[in-house]
């Protein structure tokens, strides 16, 4: 159980809002990193985040810059000028606006080691993920979280940077109105598929599993196995098929435990520097094919995130909307996406940490249009505030940056404080419409016609592979993101979304349609929960698979049976007629 939380009397949230000394309140921000600009033109673009109706700014506070020597910290500028942090945070309210932080330890924010000092890598590798035949490059670090030496160094950072967060918070007179801590957690991990198998994580899991199923035999009756105890137990290497389903859907759940007690080790440290403004958590969301970005992962990636609201209830979750090109083919991305980060908690406002209004590289060039869209598309969805990435360029000081010096991102807002690009109209645009109207919209709540059932056992797949997972994700690609999910939306429909494993039946009738994704493979309990809501009234929209086994490979027709449905596998690739449209049809095998 988390710790009894302090409720801040400046910056509260309820039923999915912020409200700010009483009042609702929505966030519109900005990234502005203090580190990569020359102090002197500081304030101009707190001026400029001002003028195009900002209500705070946002950036990471990253542990190598302030921790440039083992035990030599600057937070005034001693140093370095652009390490005066305290003065950056009286400049933000000297302008008037509040300041979400970011204080790590991870940052990535294309840093050498993501922020992570040099001085503790190279003095200790076992904080390393222990995995053969993966190395850590400048922006692909993979750390063992929970590893105790890496743990006793964060308490350390933490020890020096939150003391100054909790005396800048708005009800001590400072602008802090959020802190987000770490960011985008097992995001590399998941790219790289690198688990980590060192002893003292294969240990947590062996745990886990006893936790769960208690004596060994219960374990050996649901896996099959004929393990003498939980130490004989190996992490699985990620070879999914369907005799192994549930091995691995077990070793999933443990990595979302792993996850969410990372995440609180974090917050308890937060609590007891007295931080009780909200606490966030950056999802990794948004996925780079080329030239455009997709959401695809996105239920995959956030449902890593789902025990975190366990520990710390009230956790404000969002991610990074960063697709490239937005427009009718992917803007159903970012509704996807927003609902399932609704699904962490019950009662939390959602924000998107980073939305683009940069983009890193200059290709593609981005349009106004393309900002436009992103902001109307993520707010109509429900969001509670938006962090505009990148707000301003930057400057890399010598050995910061992973990709070289400069860190433009096609930022509206130059190094030196000028306007250089057209997508900042856009933003003044939106901005003045929050100074009018941002009460009203933090409490507005998102209205939809049904609910989409998302059952996580379909997602539990990123650190697998194989040609069965490739079919298994090719299928909830097309076939749900790209597919129903997409078209529905493109018909005017608006959807929620609802945990079919979380959800009890009579959470499901509050809904009168609940639609299903739903492949061969689905537990008892899920299928008879479905048939019982649809004996209660409920109306199902199942496909575009019938389930006929469990979890265990199992024949299991539960729900197939109840609702009457004979089930021929088939496969078809043919044109039909539809109320005289020729249609092309594919049906899955």
């Amino acid at each position: 159980m988390s710790d009894e939380s302090v409720i801040n009397p400046a910056i509260q949230t309820k039923d999915r809002s912020f409200y700010l000394k009483g009042k609702p309140f929505f966030i519109y921000s900005g990234e502005i990193h203090y580190f990569r600009i020359p102090k002197k033109y500081w304030n101009s673009h707190l001026q400029q985040a001002k003028s195009a109706g900002l209500n705070t700014v946002s950036s990471y506070i990253p542990w190598n810059w302030h921790e440039y020597e083992e035990g030599k910290f600057d937070f005034t500028g001693q140093s370095n000028p652009q390490r005066d942090l305290v003065q950056f945070l009286k400049l933000i309210k000297k302008n008037g606006l509040y300041f979400s932080a970011r204080v790590g330890p991870v940052s990535n924010a294309e840093l050498t080691h993501e922020g992570i000092p040099g001085w503790l890598l190279d003095s200790h590798p076992e904080i390393y993920v222990q995995r053969k035949g993966f190395n850590n490059l400048p922006h692909a670090l993979l750390l063992s979280y929970l590893h105790p030496t890496f743990q006793n160094y964060v308490k350390k950072w933490y020890d020096q940077i939150l003391p100054l967060v909790s005396q800048s918070q708005v009800h001590q007179g400072g602008p802090i109105l959020l802190v987000q801590l770490c960011n985008e957690i097992g995001m590399i991990h998941w790219l790289h598929k690198a688990f980590d198998e060192s002893e003292f994580v294969t240990t947590l899991y062996q745990n886990f599993l006893e936790e769960k199923y208690g004596e060994i035999s219960q374990l050996n009756q649901r896996y099959g196995a004929h393990y003498q105890n939980y130490s004989q137990v190996r992490q699985p290497q990620g070879d999914l098929n369907p005799e192994n389903f549930l091995i691995h859907f077990d070793w999933a759940l443990f990595y979302r435990r792993y996850y969410a007690l990372y995440f609180h080790s974090l917050s308890r440290q937060a609590k007891e520097h007295a931080i009780t403004v909200p606490l966030s958590a950056n999802a990794p969301q948004f996925y780079d094919y080329d030239v455009r970005g997709r959401g695809v992962f996105s239920p995959m990636t956030t449902s890593l995130y789902q025990d975190f609201s366990r520990l710390n209830p009230g956790t404000v979750f969002g991610g990074a909307y960063q697709m490239r090109r937005l427009d009718f083919e992917n803007f159903h991305d970012i509704v996807i996406t927003s609902e399932v980060t609704k699904l962490l908690d019950d009662a939390a406002p959602t924000i998107c940490a980073e939305l683009q209004t940069g983009v890193m590289r200059d290709r593609p060039r981005l349009y106004p249009q393309d900002v436009d869209l992103n902001i109307k598309t993520s707010v109509a969805h429900g969001l509670n505030g938006v962090n505009c990435y990148m707000f301003s360029s930057g400057l890399n000081s010598k050995g910061m940056g992973a990709f070289g010096s400069y860190h433009d991102w096609q930022a509206p807002v130059s190094l030196n404080g000028k306007e250089t690009k057209p997508h900042i109209q856009p933003l003044k645009e939106w901005g003045k419409w929050i100074q009018r109207h941002g009460s009203d919209l933090a409490e507005t709540k998102k209205v939809s016609d049904f609910a989409l059932g998302f059952y996580s056992p379909y997602y539990a797949t990123e650190y697998c592979s194989g040609a069965w997972v490739q079919e298994l994700e090719s299928a909830r690609t097309n076939f749900f993101f790209d597919g129903f999910a997409r078209i529905v939306q493109l018909a005017g429909f608006n959807y929620s979304f609802r945990d079919l494993l979380k959800s009890s039946l009579q959470d499901l009738l509050q809904e009168e349609m609940v639609s299903v994704f739903s492949l061969e493979r689905m537990d008892e309990e899920t299928q008879s929960k479905l048939l019982d809501y649809c004996r209660k009234g409920g109306k199902l929209l199942l496909g575009p698979r019938v389930p006929l086994v469990n979890l265990r490979n199992q024949k299991c027709t539960l729900l197939a049976d109840g609702l009457g449905v004979e089930v021929e596998p088939i496969q078809k690739k043919e044109i039909i007629l539809w109320k005289g449209m020729e249609c092309p049809f594919d049906a899955p095998i």
